[in-house]
């Protein structure tokens, strides 16, 4: 009976490995966390019924198990709900409880932090922090909680070994991401001015300052609370009551970008600048953004065309970030009329159709497409383009050349395809090429096309071909490759797939 038994299970564990070889990636990875899923609700049910982790080495025990599902995030979004919530909460009531006065809240929120990251990690914070408290008074009790954990260090560079400190300064600062955002003039919710009548009229909030500085700190480090203080001030400063606090804080990034050195620790603070400028480009609006276009872009130009720039990639990299957005802002909101758009028709109703209806169609379409002409010759005299655009262009193309850019990988790309990876998606010269033109009219646009197949030129290096591609990917994705312009583009596209082929790529 035995012997029955081992070979039942011996029978049944290479099923199962017979299963997870042929099931997909996906299907084994959801079949096992469902597995280590009691392992996480039991953490959890401790942790709340406790108040607190209660060993430190389970809250590592936990996050290795999520990181085993990083490359597939989504099989853990449907269980955050029960994770996150019951988790945040206890770091929001033992905060009212024991205050932040003394160190007894660090030990209860590290911990927690360490887990509440590696979600972060693995399914990104968006996923993440719309299960974080809002309420409004938790404003200052997350602003209070932050100015406790800022002075503290990882007493370790170890991730395996680290306390917590860095992942709570991480999780504090996401959630100060959603509640900058309350519905109130923020004067109103710091306790600690009696009034908002009590500031002078270029006064800004002591709640708002205290903010502020804790993001300026942290941008100059070279952790993920640099992106994640960028968020932040992107959400803080383009807020209708912070004109006073957004003029302040780009007459300190001036003063940052305008006396940058060859200090190598100072870079980490030009590229947590930049980077928080970038983020405050795209989320502020275009009538707040105008009036400091100027002042940013003669910055961001001078910097780009420095020394400098010439020997860091990555500041480079989020230069080019910096300048599409701020083409983007310099340029009305348009959506171009002139933009290619596919149309289907059954094919029973195509081959039913008489001669006669085809022929009336194509007049309509000639005066469809005469009427579209006019119009945009109209939207050509009445637009007024910026003077900076051109620049930013010339800055954006060249950054299709830049193949140190590009992490020197060698991307072959069908204009037909558009590649829409991670790595793609963080390295923009591309898609600033495509949103850029988007904005412009169909004579501009021609322009710029031009100016991307110069690209192919024979003496351009393969950066620029492979740059080249992409752009015209862009451009195809977006409907502003109009068929009038293949004859020239498919030509060129051919001699780079030739190319590659002869290359043995």
């Amino acid at each position: 009976m035995e012997q029955q038994n081992e070979e039942a299970v011996i029978a049944t564990a290479m099923n199962q490995a017979e299963d997870d070889e042929y099931d997909s990636k996906e299907k084994v990875l959801k079949k096992y966390f469902l597995q280590e899923w009691n392992t996480v609700k039991a953490f959890i049910d401790d942790t709340v019924s406790n108040g607190r982790v209660s060993n430190l080495p389970s809250a590592y025990n936990i996050r290795s198990i999520m990181d085993k599902y990083k490359e597939q995030g989504q099989l853990l979004e449907p269980y955050l709900e029960s994770i996150v919530p019951p988790l945040m909460n206890i770091i929001r009531s033992r905060t009212i409880e024991l205050g932040v006065v003394t160190d007894e809240i660090l030990e209860i929120v590290n911990p927690i932090c360490i887990v509440v990251h590696s979600l972060v990690h693995v399914c990104g914070y968006k996923s993440v922090i719309r299960f974080f408290p809002h309420q409004v008074s938790d404003l200052e009790l997350a602003v209070s909680l932050l100015e406790k954990c800022h002075p503290t260090y990882s007493i370790s560079s170890q991730r395996d070994e680290s306390t917590g400190e860095n992942e709570a300064k991480c999780v504090m600062l996401l959630w100060l991401y959603i509640l900058v955002l309350v519905p109130f003039d923020i004067s109103s919710v710091d306790t600690s001015i009696a009034s908002s009548d009590n500031l002078s009229e270029f006064e800004i909030v002591p709640l708002v300052l205290r903010i502020i500085g804790f993001c300026k700190d942290y941008l100059s480090t070279a952790g993920p609370m640099n992106s994640m203080a960028g968020l932040v001030l992107s959400r803080l400063l383009t807020r209708p009551d912070m004109p006073k606090a957004f003029n302040s804080f780009v007459e300190w990034t001036h003063e940052v970008m305008t006396s940058v050195t060859s200090d190598v620790l100072q870079h980490f603070e030009v590229l947590g600048t930049i980077e928080a400028l970038a983020a405050i480009f795209k989320a502020g609006s275009r009538n707040l953004l105008l009036d400091v276009i100027p002042v940013v872009w003669n910055d961001t130009s001078l910097l780009y065309k420095s020394s400098i720039a010439a020997g860091n990639p990555l500041l480079r990299k989020n230069l080019i970030k910096l300048t599409q957005r701020i083409g983007l802002a310099s340029l009305p909101h348009r959506l171009p009329s002139w933009r290619y758009t596919g149309r289907t028709a059954k094919l029973n109703i195509s081959l039913n159709t008489s001669s006669k209806a085809n022929q009336s169609n194509l007049s309509v379409n000639d005066n469809y497409s005469n009427s579209i002409e006019l119009t945009d010759e109209a939207e050509d005299e009445d637009m007024d383009v910026p003077e900076n655009v051109e620049e930013i262009i010339e800055i954006l193309l060249a950054g299709l050349r830049d193949m140190v850019c590009l992490k020197g990988e060698i991307l072959i790309v069908n204009f037909a395809f558009h590649l829409s990876t991670k790595l793609l998606r963080s390295l923009c010269p591309w898609k600033g090429i495509g949103r850029i033109t988007s904005h412009l009219t169909s004579s501009l646009s021609e322009e710029v096309l031009s100016s991307v197949l110069e690209l192919f030129s024979p003496g351009e290096g393969e950066g620029s071909w492979h740059g080249g591609c992409l752009a015209l990917a862009e451009l195809a994705r977006r409907g502003l490759l109009l068929p009038a312009s293949l004859p020239k583009v498919v030509p060129v596209v051919l001699k780079v797939v030739l190319q590659t082929i002869s290359l043995g790529l």
